[in-house]
């Protein structure tokens, strides 16, 4: 299976090298779960800021054997990332790789950047739905941890790659495999770079900024440059610099994108994850970060970023 990593273009030929060769999978996959043609591998070598977030391994949503497609709404990011993860353990070695599941084999939370997963929004002038989803890999991802990764969506690509999620329904991808399918959905504004970076969905802040909808304007604004200082020193859990401007707000920049309490509370009960008053919910917010020089994405940000929320696009001038 050969997957195209997205954002490989658009930016100034001198700051990316694209890298093109035949892996070595490793030995103990049978020859029938061995990957087909080559896998590109994308570099960025650019000079400015860069996230920890490289290569987007992506698929796009395609009609079923009935001829839909589930056009779910962005506000099921959460949802939809979560689902992916779990499709592709259900397809991973045993043990599954650290990267991938993102916890060390004892159970305990892995301290290294691993795997995100993420939705991709309809690039239209409505982003209101999910057209795709991406896999986010580290950059200095290993090539073992890689090709483990590559083998577990191998094989769910075999069976059929429908993401299955519960009383939503059923989204049938697709690799998404040449330059069309990456403009279609929308991933080059993933990669920038850019100076500008705006939430395609909201950031779940890793602190509780205090009240942002307080009657009483000075409270309101002393939640809100709270707010504003968690955001910004969340760029440093990815390696961005410290932005030079950074602005929270309800609804996002992008056009269709549903509004920040659209997509709580984060995160969503769930298996492993029961409803109580016990367990933290983040407070999530529309954001606007600007950067003194342009640096490469993906931007996710927040205490959500592993699972779809906190997904930020290049926005106005590169």
């Amino acid at each position: 299976m050969a997957w195209t990593p997205a954002g490989a273009r658009g930016s100034p030929t001198e700051s990316r090298t694209v890298v093109r060769q035949q892996p070595a999978i490793a030995a103990s996959a049978p020859e029938h779960e061995r990957l087909a043609g080559p896998a590109p591998v994308f570099r960025a070598t650019a000079s400015g800021g860069q996230s920890v977030f490289g290569n987007l391994l992506a698929l796009r949503e395609v009609a079923d054997e009935t001829g839909r497609r589930l056009g779910l709404s962005l506000a099921h990011a959460e949802e939809v990332a979560r689902a992916l993860r779990g499709s592709l353990l259900r397809f991973a070695t045993d043990p599954a790789p650290a990267v991938l599941s993102g916890h060390e084999p004892e159970g305990r939370r892995l301290e290294r950047p691993h795997a995100a997963f993420l939705p991709l929004p309809d690039p239209g002038e409505s982003r209101a739905t999910i057209a795709g989803v991406a896999i986010a890999l580290p950059r200095d991802v290993e090539e073992v941890e890689r090709q483990a990764i590559l083998l577990a969506a191998s094989r769910w690509e075999r069976r059929g790659a429908r993401l299955l999620l519960g009383r939503l329904g059923s989204m049938q991808l697709a690799r998404a495999t040449d330059p069309a399918s990456e403009e279609l959905l929308g991933l080059p504004s993933l990669s920038g770079p850019s100076r500008r970076w705006a939430s395609i969905t909201p950031v779940a802040l890793q602190r509780n900024p205090g009240d942002l909808t307080a009657r009483n304007p000075a409270i309101a604004a002393r939640s809100a440059r709270r707010a504003e200082e968690i955001v910004s020193r969340g760029c440093a859990h990815i390696c961005l610099p410290t932005p030079s401007r950074v602005r929270v707000m309800r609804r996002s920049l992008f056009p269709g994108v549903p509004s920040a309490p659209d997509f709580m509370p984060y995160p969503r009960p769930g298996p492993g994850r029961p409803s109580s008053p016990e367990r933290l919910q983040r407070v999530c917010v529309h954001v606007e970060v600007e950067f003194a020089e342009p640096v490469e994405g993906p931007v996710l940000l927040g205490a959500g970023r592993y699972f779809g929320v906190g997904v930020c696009g290049a926005y106005g001038e590169r």
